[in-house]
């Protein structure tokens, strides 16, 4: 038998034209829903970060609003002394941070400040830094305001 006979029927399969095809279209779509992904990883990178302040915002907060305005504003060793503050990271928790933690910026720094601690009522601000991904330097404030 001829070899180059039995090759001269019809084929079966894709040409290499067609394959090539495919695989340029199979990169376009990648490519653009991949560029889809970008914004929302952002996003969500965004979220975290403040995610993180909040919970540390949160626990001073709550450290605020659970003591007493004796314990709060006491001369030797109250909660609002400038001495206590700014906090980072773990700091708020009463732990010890570790050197890579005080240096990085993108943990929160919380700061205390009261205008008048002798004012009724005692308002107490609340401020957490960072230093965001994307946006650079991030700052909110919260009120905490306390009647005696």
């Amino acid at each position: 038998m001829n070899a180059c006979a039995e090759l001269s029927g019809p084929q079966d399969g894709y040409t290499l034209l067609e394959v090539m095809i495919a695989l340029a279209l199979l990169t376009i779509v990648g490519t653009a829903a991949s560029m889809l992904m970008l914004p929302i990883l952002d996003e969500q990178n965004h979220t975290r970060e403040v995610t993180r302040a909040t919970g540390h915002t949160r626990a001073v907060i709550e450290e605020l609003n659970s003591r007493t305005l004796e314990d709060l504003t006491n001369s030797q060793d109250g909660y609002l002394l400038a001495s206590n503050w700014p906090k980072k990271g773990r700091q708020v928790f009463d732990e010890t941070p570790t050197l890579l933690e005080m240096t990085d910026l993108t943990i929160p720094t919380l700061d205390v400040s009261v205008t008048d601690i002798e004012a009724d009522p005692l308002e107490i601000l609340v401020q957490v830094t960072w230093e965001g991904r994307d946006e650079g330097q991030i700052q909110h404030q919260f009120w905490v305001v306390r009647t005696r």
